[in-house]
């Protein structure tokens, strides 16, 4: 005897029914989520753009900086001096001097979309063979379309100190300061 299987009707409130509903999400709940993601999106995106400028202004920074011990280890290491230059775009071949080209200018370049470095140095960087500095010295500013405050770091002659701070535009200098913006 063979038996037949015959479908029953889905019938409102069965079970059968229950389980086909709860299988997805309806437009609505869809909508709600989307709305709320999107909200949180808006709340959280301004704040990661300011903390990607901080990022690229404060990677500028140590890009200069790095680039200045690179040239100076070189020049120590090879015992022989060289010369570099500070422009818009991070360390590049010296302008007037007669020096070799330090090391460290292809080393890191400080190209970023709305990075500024400005300086009060007049002429090239030199670097002895014991790695004291001559020529230029001044007050190096790194800042961001992006953001308010500026960095900086000074750069004295000729041990090549170099003090890190904020960049006040009132007074022009380069102060110290206790927490890293």
């Amino acid at each position: 005897m063979e038996v037949q299987r015959v479908n029953k009707p889905w019938l409102p409130g069965s079970p059968r029914q229950a389980r086909a509903q709860q299988e997805g999400f309806s437009l609505v709940e869809l909508l709600i989520t989307a709305v709320l993601l999107g909200l949180l999106a808006g709340l959280v995106l301004p704040r990661g753009q300011s903390w990607l400028a901080r990022q690229r202004r404060d990677g500028a920074l140590q890009s200069l900086f790095h680039g200045l011990e690179v040239s100076r280890a070189g020049a120590v290491g090879k015992g022989k001096a060289c010369a570099m230059a500070l422009t818009p775009s991070g360390w590049a071949e010296p302008l007037s001097s007669s020096s070799p080209t330090c090391s460290g200018i292809n080393d890191i370049t400080a190209n970023a979309p709305g990075l500024r470095i400005t300086s009060n140095m007049t002429g090239d960087v030199e670097i002895g063979p014991t790695g004291l500095l001559s020529g230029a010295a001044g007050t190096v500013v790194v800042g961001h379309k992006d953001l308010t405050m500026e960095r900086c770091f000074v750069m004295a002659l000729p041990l090549g100190t170099l003090r890190t701070g904020i960049y006040d535009n009132d007074s022009r200098k380069c102060i110290k300061h206790e927490k890293n913006n």
